[in-house]
């Protein structure tokens, strides 16, 4: 593993004294403070690289609208929700500027992983509408392709850090639409939140009680049941809710056993 790039030592230093100061509002409104003098400056110091997050937010932009105006649905009746997800992922991306390096800090612009990535954040409010088949082949073949991408070229620390965060986008939002439109069951439902809840608690856990990143070994556990769950959220879209609870619902325990097995692991290997 590459040691930690300039960004990376800043963050854990500003979390170390978040840390110190036992998160006071002070000190969490110097650290936002902070945060966003280092997005100017890396903006200021990458201008390329800002233009460049920006019209991929804003193409994105274009072809909601364009779909909308189309008449073509859910665009049309999600406007402003597809809309306004879509300018929050702008601003996420605009914050975390600095992360648009390679693993060893390298300055470098958002490659084609990263759009890859991106495709399941804007397929987010459509999922949330209603997961169909077609929208959940589309963010499973998005996420294959981002890993293959990454893997043949040099991936960015922002697509590395942040593809979690925009599976667990995409999950949420299509088990949302699944219980809108009875295709999956409360329970099945349940357990996936659950799963997502403990590996979303264990990120921030480490994060924010050691100012260190979590272990890959743990987050990456649950990836391999990934292609379980998406084949229960296909079956939702297919109208078979008991192998789409089946599937979920087993996938979801199967993901959380991995979890604990590498916790155990990892826990072991530190003693």
């Amino acid at each position: 593993m590459p040691p930690p790039t300039e960004g990376e030592r800043w963050a854990e230093d500003q979390l170390r004294s978040l840390l110190a100061a036992r998160f006071a509002p002070r000190a969490c409104a110097r650290f936002l403070l902070a945060s966003q003098r280092r997005t100017n400056l890396v903006r200021r110091e990458r201008p390329a690289v800002a233009r460049q997050a920006w019209l991929w937010i804003a193409v994105g932009a274009f072809v909601w609208v364009g779909l909308a105006s189309a008449g073509a649905q859910p665009f049309a009746r999600r406007r402003r929700l597809g809309l306004g997800w879509w300018a929050a992922t702008g601003l996420m991306l605009d914050w975390h500027i600095g992360m648009v390096e390679t693993e060893d800090g390298q300055p470098r612009p958002l490659g084609p992983a990263d759009a890859a990535t991106l495709v399941r954040v804007w397929l987010a409010p459509v999922a949330a509408d209603g997961p169909t088949p077609a929208v959940c082949a589309v963010a499973l073949a998005s996420d294959g392709l981002d890993g293959a991408l990454a893997r043949r070229g040099e991936p960015t620390r922002i697509g590395r850090d942040l593809e979690g965060l925009a599976d667990a986008c995409f999950a949420v939002a299509a088990l949302r639409g699944a219980l809108r439109r009875g295709w999956l069951g409360g329970p099945a439902a349940a357990l996936e939140l659950a799963r997502l809840g403990i590996g979303l608690g264990y990120t921030l856990s480490v994060y924010f009680a050691s100012a260190r990143a979590p272990d890959a070994t743990v987050v990456r556990a649950a990836r391999l049941t990934t292609p379980v769950r998406a084949a229960g959220l296909l079956a939702a879209g297919l109208g078979r809710r008991r192998w789409a609870d089946g599937l979920v619902s087993g996938g979801a325990v199967w993901s959380a056993l991995a979890v604990v097995r590498a916790v155990r692991r990892t826990r072991a290997r530190s003693r």
